[in-house]
């Protein structure tokens, strides 16, 4: 394993690590046109059927639009986890844990397909598994970011890998989102707006993790860079 094969595997890792950013703003992004379309639909009453079908229909087609980026980028970037981590376990990096758990999200994922179109007979029960595997998945990519991380001397990767594994794992503990939400509710608002809280300071430690990932991931590509570039001025000085 040359060490060009290591620097290939910590880029594809780190654009892997920035589409895992740039996916959760896109579904936000996505569930804001869905809410306005539906917004849309309800107002589509108090004006003309020609203005509101329009403008339902030119919301929708957005939301469909992104959906399917964020479907195409998602698919990017575990394709590049997957391959990143793989060079870096054959370099002796450690990340061969990232390996199973990006293979784990394309099985979640795949899942999911069916899962959806049979929302009505047994779709939450394969919501549910999906959730459990994707969610297992997202914590071996962590636990595969803080193997590079031990493996390079690098706390901050370290850090942002743990905080990965650790957010999803809390996801995992709370797979019943129905039950939960529907104990909440039944307790009152309070409990309702601790539980989301909960989960909300959660999921931002996984985002700050996967920041912190993908700054220190910057960090070494660096560092592996200048090395290449001494290496290869190096024959050059001695043939002098």
């Amino acid at each position: 394993m040359s060490q060009l094969d290591e620097l290939e595997g910590v880029r594809r890792l780190r654009s892997g690590v920035l589409l895992l950013i740039l996916i959760p703003v896109l579904i936000l992004i996505v569930a804001l046109v869905g809410a306005a379309a539906i917004y849309a639909t309800l107002m589509s009453a108090s004006v003309s059927s020609y203005t509101g079908s329009s403008l339902v229909a030119d919301e929708t087609v957005l939301a469909v639009v992104l959906a399917l980026i964020s479907l195409v980028l998602t698919a990017m970037a575990f394709g590049r986890l997957s391959g990143g981590f793989r060079l870096l376990s054959a370099a002796g990096r450690g990340g061969s844990t990232g390996v199973t758990g990006a293979w784990l999200i394309i099985i979640a994922a795949i899942i999911a397909l069916p899962g959806a179109a049979l929302l009505v007979f047994g779709g939450f029960i394969v919501s549910s598994i999906v959730s459990v595997i994707g969610n297992v998945g997202y914590m071996l990519i962590g636990v595969g970011l803080y193997e590079v991380g031990s493996s390079y001397g690098k706390d901050s990767l370290k850090t942002g890998g743990a905080l990965v594994a650790i957010s999803f794992a809390v996801f995992l503990l709370t797979a019943d989102w129905r039950g939960l939400l529907s104990y909440a509710a039944a307790s009152g608002v309070p409990a309702l707006l601790s539980l989301l809280v909960f989960l909300l300071i959660f999921l931002i430690l996984g985002f700050i993790g996967l920041i912190l990932s993908y700054t220190t991931l910057g960090d070494i590509m660096r560092e592996l860079q200048a090395k290449a570039s001494q290496a290869g001025a190096q024959p050059a000085t001695t043939t002098l």
